[in-house]
């Protein structure tokens, strides 16, 4: 991304970048995989509810000794412009981007920060690069986790009162 100057992509590839110059400057910093499961109150297009099977969205954190593990979300200052169609320099961006470089919007579900590992038994000989998506086999055979027309699968999300 940096050699190409093209600083877009999916959730992953961004918050990716924002971890490997973190750790490139001795910083601690993870990507966090999870899966949006109610509407946001900031942007529209940063909340799902009901039929989220393609919600899933990757965070970061980063490591602060003495305060612990602290939220950022790069991926979703950029997915705000681009689906919201506002300016980097809009107030509201400039205000989203403020935002979230020490916060989540509690409208999402972590599932894990894993990378490059291997389930056991498992067909692909390759290390999963990340488990931010349904993973299945069949018949020693890994289905394509990004294309949920080939590999179907619904995942739905809704409030509940307690």
């Amino acid at each position: 991304m940096l050699q190409t100057g093209n600083l877009g992509g999916k959730c992953a590839d961004i918050n990716s970048l924002f971890v490997g110059l973190a750790r490139a400057s001795s910083i601690p910093a993870r990507e966090v995989f999870g899966i949006r499961v109610a509407e946001s109150k900031q942007f529209k297009s940063l909340g799902k509810t009901g039929d989220v099977t393609r919600a899933q969205h990757c965070r970061t954190e980063f490591y602060l000794a003495g305060y612990g593990w602290i939220p950022v979300d790069p991926a979703d200052v950029r997915k705000a412009i681009l689906e919201e169609k506002l300016p980097l320099t809009d107030p509201k961006i400039v205000a989203l981007r403020d935002k979230l470089f020490g916060y989540w919007e509690m409208n999402w579900l972590a599932l894990n920060h894993a990378r490059d590992f291997s389930l056991k038994p498992q067909a692909a000989n390759n290390p999963i690069n990340f488990l931010m998506y349904p993973y299945a086999e069949l018949d020693g055979v890994a289905r394509e986790q990004l294309m949920p027309d080939q590999f179907v699968y619904r995942i739905t999300a809704e409030e509940i009162s307690t």
